[in-house]
């Protein structure tokens, strides 16, 4: 029987938990997982416990060292220290491939520790725990087909997997994608706050605002359909929706413009974290 291959993850907070539940949950990922985390909240606890998948407080407690990728999915703030960490425990005449998750955190950063390592910059977004998740990749030049492999397999298990070719293009990855469930969050939540305003209950509000969210986002995954014909086939000619559009899409694209700015903002900000 072929050996399983090592995996280390460095962090179970709330990306590394949705990416570990995606992991444990999809019956064609097969790893052997070691989970570093001090600080366990009480859903990754349970899900750690219920997959027998081994845990420890510390690098420094590991009990193997020669592990086939290493996961990094901590704060970017406390990478140096934990690159060092890794250096220190981990077995250095085995060359490990390399997967980050970090914000904001630019593949030079880890060559700088791990010299000639594949590295894979990766960018998830929160719908990975849930198994819908789209994650965008970006490998340095010694990435080889197995290790490009292998990290498609991790996370088109959870979702939906795009490659980039320039890393520059991960700011922009950041600020729709990874930050873009947050922006639907939103949306939906001014539909249910208006519908309230307007005289729902504010429990049929909410029930009829996420139900509008779900039931869109199945007809855009069943649909091939370009996005704009998929909204023009909800706008009858003198009906609500043309109303309500008529002023979102108004000539001077305040509703656009704004929103660009918002996401330019986003963009900004993961620029300045990467320099």
């Amino acid at each position: 029987m072929k050996a399983l291959q090592k995996l280390l993850i460095l962090g179970s907070g709330k990306m590394g938990g949705s990416l570990l539940k995606g992991l444990t949950s999809n019956n064609e990922l097969n790893f052997d997982i070691s989970v570093v985390e001090p600080n366990l909240i009480k859903d990754n606890y349970n899900l750690i416990s219920a997959n027998k998948i081994k845990h420890y407080q510390s690098i420094n407690d590991l009990k193997e060292t020669d592990f086939d990728t290493v996961l990094f999915a901590v704060k970017p703030q406390v990478i140096s220290e934990v690159c060092s960490g890794v250096l220190e425990n981990l077995d250095q005449k085995k060359i490990f491939s390399i997967i980050s998750i970090l914000a904001g955190t630019k593949v030079e950063t880890f060559e700088s520790y791990f010299g000639l390592s594949p590295i894979i910059r990766a960018m998830p977004n929160l719908a990975v725990s849930e198994g819908s998740g789209v994650t965008a990749l970006y490998g340095n030049n010694n990435v080889n087909k197995a290790f490009k492999e292998t990290t498609d397999k991790i996370f088109s298990g959870v979702g939906e997997v795009i490659w980039v070719d320039n890393e520059d293009m991960m700011d922009v990855v950041t600020s729709t994608s990874g930050s873009g469930p947050a922006y639907y969050f939103f949306l939906t939540e001014c539909l249910s706050l208006i519908a309230e305003d307007m005289g729902l209950s504010k429990e049929n509000a909410d029930k009829l605002s996420r139900q509008v969210a779900i039931g869109s986002s199945d007809i855009m995954k069943s649909s091939n359909d370009s996005l704009s014909s998929l909204r023009e086939k909800v706008t009858s000619k003198g009906g609500t929706t043309e109303a309500a559009l008529k002023v979102l899409m108004s000539p001077d694209k305040e509703f656009y413009n704004i929103f660009k700015k918002a996401i330019r903002e986003a963009y900004k900000r993961s620029k300045d974290l990467s320099n």
